[in-house]
């Protein structure tokens, strides 16, 4: 009997990432993102402050803008972009059905979730890093030019601590970005359809918080980063630990739960 040969990794990212560029929705919120992006630049340098937090303020400069350009846009990557898109790779195929006619093939189907997974995290990354070029060239063009600067936490950086400074910074949101994609990947499977799988990605973010504080970071990017690698007093010292945490608990909810699911239902 001929054994029937299972889809290779890179053809099923392949296959993932045409789904996604096809649907007008994934294009219509990368497009908007990118138009809130530039809004946002051009925000900053009319107002040159932002905030570490609600108490501390700062002003912005050639080298300190990259960070607080996410600042003011991780509310609609957690809450809009997000939520969205993991919505609608994991919990649209499932609930239209389009998704067991994908595992009428010999395809396991852990590594469709790791799939999903991997495809939204190139999107995500590749958004993350727009964001990171863009308040980079906006704060190099539009900004007060110094030759120093200082984040909360840190003595006075030159153009090469401050660079390291911010992709670190960019670094840790990355990998909340990613944790917020196997949230939405675990609570997608589990809700009936995309509103309530949207509504309950959100509830879950916002119910972190309530859990422990030590799930803030969720809610508050970068604030809590920032009090991070600032190594604030009253910060979370953990942030790191439980990041990883947490995306390995993602990682095997999500497998058991693709695992576990009727698919012929």
């Amino acid at each position: 009997m001929n054994k029937k040969k299972e889809v290779s990794l890179g053809k099923m990212v392949q296959s993932e990432a045409q789904r996604m560029f096809k649907r007008k929705r994934t294009w219509a919120i990368l497009i908007a993102y990118m138009i809130c992006t530039l809004l946002e630049c051009m925000f900053l340098t009319m107002t040159n402050t932002s905030f570490y937090d609600p108490q501390r303020s700062v002003a912005l400069n050639s080298l300190n803008t990259s960070p607080f350009l996410l600042r003011e846009l991780a509310v609609l990557i957690n809450f809009i972009v997000i939520p969205m898109l993991a919505v609608d790779s994991f919990n649209g195929e499932v609930a239209s059905g389009a998704l067991r006619l994908a595992l009428i093939r010999p395809v396991s189907r852990v590594k469709i979730f790791a799939v999903k997974w991997l495809v939204l995290g190139y999107i995500i990354g590749g958004l993350t890093l727009f964001t990171w070029a863009a308040g980079t060239v906006f704060g190099r063009i539009a900004m007060p030019s110094v030759e120093e600067t200082a984040f909360i936490g840190t003595g006075q950086l030159d153009s090469l601590g401050a660079l390291a400074f911010t992709l670190g910074f960019y670094a840790l949101a990355f990998g909340v970005f990613l944790t917020l994609i196997g949230i939405g990947g675990a609570v997608s499977l589990i809700a009936p359809n995309p509103v309530l799988a949207y509504i309950g990605m959100l509830a879950a973010i916002v119910g972190g918080l309530y859990v422990s504080d030590r799930f803030s970071f969720l809610l508050t990017v970068s604030d809590s980063i920032f009090h991070f690698i600032g190594n604030i007093p009253g910060g979370d010292a953990s942030l790191a630990l439980v990041l990883c945490l947490l995306l390995a608990s993602c990682a095997i909810l999500g497998t058991w739960s693709w695992r576990a699911r009727e698919w012929t239902q």
